[in-house]
């Protein structure tokens, strides 16, 4: 039964033909961008000639729409770096080929590959989102905690500047927790004359590329929250980087399909239309590039040129390439398959844990160089404005895309390798890299620690002091060290209109969640008077709940 199920899903009908040099400059403006063609050959004798003997009836480019306008972002740019282009990575070469469905692919592809004017030509695969549906509404956001993000927050919680563009399903764009976020995104769906896979059919939004990827499916907006929803706002839910924006990019359809065992709603989508959702993120600002999904590849097989040309240009205009691993708990390897884009040397792979920091059940494992993230039992957006709990290496991967948006607007002068190794080199190892849980679990405090030297933390006279702050804005907080040896009293006075609270911890600052004693009415003034059962080094920290204002703290030993 195992066997049946880990299999690649070829797309029936669709051979990728990249060519060594361009075709005419007639034939090469009347082959159309989009996925509707009746384009049947690409003036070269000897090519054209296989495509007939196939029945093409179609030909199309494989590319995304011109980068005509950046929605906004900081786009920083090593001297030593190339310029890179289309043209450069062969995009502009590279057609899309639509015959028969009942046609003999692998034949079509041996007979173009062995044309002197062929570079490639390859079969087109489907990938799928890698998520398992869970209940709804359960409370809490425990990976947070687990990364530390807590921790991370206080050193950096993100850069409006920084774009995290979500390949998926699309997004929810009035969802309360997103709609301040994202920039302008696009709809790379086009599953024109694509057949489905047996026993599925397609659903919903389908045909028309655009610049409206709405979600239909769910998985996207889950995403984009995990990675980036707005945090601090008393809604909803907590997102990895605070600040950081959302750009949406659709390149999975919704496909129902029908099994022995019942009927389950997916997203599915082609790896032409997920290349082409890179290309696109890439040329339009992103970032960082997060991939909830994935599709597996014949191991004697080499990487599908078409993703990988994209992945490899997106990493040469500065992104960060992040996905799943895939949810069949299993090594592909085992099987003769390897999991497709989690494979790729550039891009950094994401299984699963549990609660316990155990693998979680149904996580793929291997040797990807990958790392590891909360995965099951997340909560967050979900569209319709509603919130759900989900499990899957899906869920895990956006911790990590988030992290890796966090790391870039700490120092946005680091290369995408920086930033990656960065990540693997700070993750909570469980002995040495193991092909189950790589380089271990995820630990943003200690990444953004190596990139930002946490500040210096002033210590207070044990005796008697009166220090005077500010806090800018909610969240934001001030911690002092007190060295002192009987009961200690703290008082805080705050101005009017606000909520500021006090916590106080023995040896560590603390934390919203992790404190000694905390005092946290709903007024501006607070106050902690504190038996000390043993001197030691105390830590107080002053945070507010709502509003802004000076205030002052007064510390006394009594």
């Amino acid at each position: 039964m195992i066997e049946k199920e880990i299999k690649p899903r070829i797309v029936k009908g669709r051979v990728i033909l990249k060519l060594k040099e361009e075709p005419s400059r007639v034939v090469a403006t009347s082959v159309p961008t989009g996925r509707r063609s009746k384009v049947v050959n690409l003036g070269i004798a000897s090519v054209d000639k296989i495509l007939a003997d196939y029945g093409t009836i179609g030909i199309t480019k494989l590319r995304g729409p011109p980068a005509d306008s950046l929605p906004g972002g900081m786009r920083v740019r090593r001297v030593s770096e190339p310029e890179t282009t289309h043209e450069a990575y062969g995009f502009t070469r590279t057609y899309i080929v639509k015959v028969p469905p009942e046609t003999d692919l692998n034949s079509m592809v041996k007979k173009l590959k062995a044309d002197p004017n062929v570079e490639n030509a390859e079969l087109d695969y489907f990938a799928r989102m890698a998520v398992i549906p869970n209940d709804r509404y359960f409370p809490h956001q425990w990976g947070l905690q687990r990364i530390k993000c807590e921790q991370a927050w206080e050193l950096e919680k993100g850069s409006q500047d920084v774009i995290i563009a979500i390949v998926d399903t699309g997004v929810d764009r009035s969802h309360p927790d997103l709609v301040d976020k994202l920039v302008p995104g696009y709809d790379m769906v086009d599953l024109t004359d694509v057949e489905s896979e047996e026993g599925c059919v397609w659903e919903g939004d389908i045909y028309t590329r655009d610049n409206n990827p709405e979600d239909e499916n769910g998985h996207g907006t889950h995403c984009a929250g995990i990675a980036a929803a707005s945090t601090n706002n008393g809604v909803g839910v907590a997102g990895v980087a605070w600040n950081c924006k959302i750009m949406s990019v659709r390149v999975l359809a919704n496909i129902r399909c029908t099994t022995d065992e019942g009927t389950y709603v997916t997203g599915t989508g082609t790896f032409t239309d997920i290349a082409d959702g890179i290309i696109w993120a890439a040329d339009h600002g992103a970032h960082v590039i997060s991939m909830s999904l994935g599709g597996l590849v014949p191991k004697n097989a080499p990487p599908p040129s078409g993703l990988k040309d994209a992945i490899d240009y997106a990493c040469s205009r500065g992104c960060v390439l992040v996905a799943a691993m895939g949810n069949d708990g299993v090594n592909p390897e085992d099987y003769n398959y390897y999991a497709y884009p989690a494979a790729h040397p550039k891009v950094l792979a994401v299984g699963a844990i549990d609660k316990n920091d155990r693998r979680a059940s149904f996580s793929n494992y291997g040797d990807y160089k990958h790392v590891m993230a909360p995965g099951v039992d997340i909560r967050s957006a979900y569209i319709g404005s509603d919130y759900a709990d989900m499990d899957g290496t899906s869920m895990a991967t956006p911790f990590v895309s988030g992290l890796a948006a966090l790391i870039k607007s700490a120092d946005p002068h680091l290369s995408p390798e920086e930033i990656v190794e960065t990540i693997r080199q700070t993750a909570t190892s469980h002995s040495e890299y193991s092909l189950e849980y790589g380089y271990g679990i995820v630990d943003a405090h200690s990444a953004i620690k190596k990139i930002i030297p946490e500040p210096l933390i002033p210590t207070i006279d044990p005796c008697e002091a009166v220090i005077e702050g500010n806090l800018k804005d909610s969240a934001d907080q001030k911690i002092y060290k007190i060295a002192v040896s009987n009961t200690l009293n703290i008082n805080l006075d705050g101005p009017e209109g606000v909520d500021f609270d006090l916590y106080l911890k023995k040896g560590a600052p603390p934390t919203i969640r992790d404190y000694d004693r905390r005092a946290y009415t709903v007024k501006p003034d607070e106050n902690i008077t504190y038996l000390i059962d043993e001197p030691g080094d105390y830590y107080v920290m002053v945070r507010s709940y709502r509003g802004a204002g000076d205030f002052k703290l007064t510390v006394r030993r009594e």
